[in-house]
């Protein structure tokens, strides 16, 4: 099998053929909990009067969870963003003010889950919803409590 056919067959193959690695395209969903830690930190910006923040600085806002999907966000409509102000520090964020208090006050859309071609990293589909359209955590976990990335969002209407 050539490097193209294993591409475009990924999904159906699942696992490399090379390394067993999972090649399949992977699902990343927004979930309540990160919202709520999301308009957290965009509260604490503006309190502080600052849009660049590192991890450290806000990691009180943010429970297990939260933290570790919390780099995640950067993929979804430009509320959050790497700053390319010469830092290479990957706990280093900046936060769009305007774009988050759209978001927040309902008058924007951002995607609300994306589906990553593994191989590059780049999205290949997404379904965009507002604010009210995030749901809850426990919408992708499977029959024994684990989070299941390939389920699909529920139903936004």
């Amino acid at each position: 099998m050539t490097k193209e056919e294993v591409f475009e067959n990924r999904n159906d193959i699942g696992l490399c053929p090379c390394c067993n690695r999972n090649i399949k395209d992977r699902k990343i969903a927004l979930f309540k909990g990160l919202m709520n830690a999301l308009y957290q930190v965009y509260c604490w910006c503006g309190k502080e009067n600052k849009h660049e923040f590192e991890t450290k600085e806000i990691k009180h806002l943010l429970g297990k969870n939260e933290y570790a999907r919390f780099g995640d966000l950067i993929r979804f409509g430009g509320i959050l963003y790497k700053p390319e102000s010469g830092t290479n520090n990957k706990a280093h964020f900046g936060i769009n003010m305007k774009r988050a208090k759209d978001f927040f006050h309902g008058k924007s859309q951002i995607p609300i889950q994306i589906t990553i071609e593994q191989f590059t990293g780049k999205i290949v589909n997404e379904v965009r919803g507002s604010i009210l359209d995030i749901p809850e955590l426990y919408a992708f976990l499977n029959e024994d409590g684990m989070y299941d990335y390939e389920k699909d969002i529920p139903k936004l209407f």
